[in-house]
């Protein structure tokens, strides 16, 4: 199917596990290969849990990147973006969250995006904990263990 224009290819949405016990960050090793948990796209609608990659001059997306105006065709297994969403969760996450706040549009305003980056330190760890409850171990899932062969059993 390459050749094509555009595609949509599935996003996991990595959220640290607020109780695991992640060792220090070694910025030798991917990311992708220290912090493993995060929300899988199981049955993903084209929308949010999607990303596009095409060869355009213009994307022709709709607010939000979410959408596009052209025909997208679906590039599936095993192919993820990998959005760090809430990993690595420390300090320093945490600030450029809270920087990106202020320098919002009033329209990114108007469509809620302070609550994805936080309005308060305290707001964005409540988030934070309200969605790592629905996080799991990614390392424990067939598609990700064939992208990643040394998780598998």
């Amino acid at each position: 199917t390459l050749g094509q224009n555009i595609y949509a290819i599935r996003m996991i949405v990595m959220i640290d596990k607020h109780d695991y016990n992640y060792s220090k960050l070694r910025y030798s090793i991917p990311l992708v290969e220290q912090r493993y948990h995060g929300l899988f796209p199981y049955k993903p609608e084209i929308g949010c849990a999607w990303r596009f990659i095409h060869n355009h001059i213009d994307g022709a997306y709709l607010p939000g990147r979410h959408f596009t105006r052209h025909q997208p065709i679906v590039y599936n297994s095993p192919s993820f973006i990998f959005k760090f969403y809430f990993s690595p969760w420390n300090e320093h996450t945490k600030a450029r969250k809270l920087q990106i706040t202020p320098t919002l549009s009033k329209k990114g305003v108007r469509l809620g995006l302070q609550i994805q980056y936080g309005r308060s330190s305290e707001e964005l760890e409540a988030r934070f904990l309200m969605l790592t409850n629905s996080t799991q171990d990614l390392r424990n899932h067939p598609e990700y263990q064939q992208l990643f062969p040394k998780f598998k059993p």
